[in-house]
């Protein structure tokens, strides 16, 4: 297996981890403060639209401003609220399809630039493994949180 498909596989166990919570929930629980699992599922799509952009940037090699570059916090407050509207089927759909959408891309990135060195819009940096590494594993570790809160509800 290549490193692109063992990225894929790790972000396709991250989803299936985070499935079988969306499952679980109550869809009106709140599970971090003022955010439903709704909102978590916002999210994590806002994130996936971040890296979509990236990726992008990447294959088509030029730089893109990223409203992440103005904070982590506000980004996520952003892109929760520009959801706000949407129903929950709604966010669950479009929570699968940037998925799918980022993984197409993950596969389309040239080889040189897989494992070139550039900075991250909200700080850092590296190849594109490790950015992408920091997604999948930041959507398990929601999937445990969330399981842990859900476990404690019961």
């Amino acid at each position: 297996m290549n490193e692109r498909e063992r990225i894929i596989v790790e972000f396709d166990k991250s989803r299936e981890r985070m499935r079988a919570v969306v499952a679980q929930a109550d869809l009106r629980q709140t599970i971090y403060p003022r955010w439903t699992m709704k909102e978590v599922l916002d999210h994590i799509s806002g994130w996936d639209d971040a890296v979509i952009l990236i990726l992008k940037a990447l294959i088509n090699g030029v730089s893109e401003d990223m409203p992440s570059v103005r904070g982590i916090n506000l980004y996520n407050e952003e892109t929760v609220a520009t959801r706000q509207a949407l129903s929950y089927e709604h966010s669950l759909r479009e929570w699968e399809a940037s998925r799918e959408a980022m993984k197409k891309l993950i596969r389309e990135v040239p080889d040189e630039k897989m494992t070139a060195v550039f900075p991250f819009p909200w700080g850092g940096g590296g190849n594109v493994a490790e950015m992408l590494a920091i997604f999948y594993e930041h959507e398990r570790e929601h999937a445990e949180e969330i399981h842990g809160i859900l476990e404690k509800g019961r």
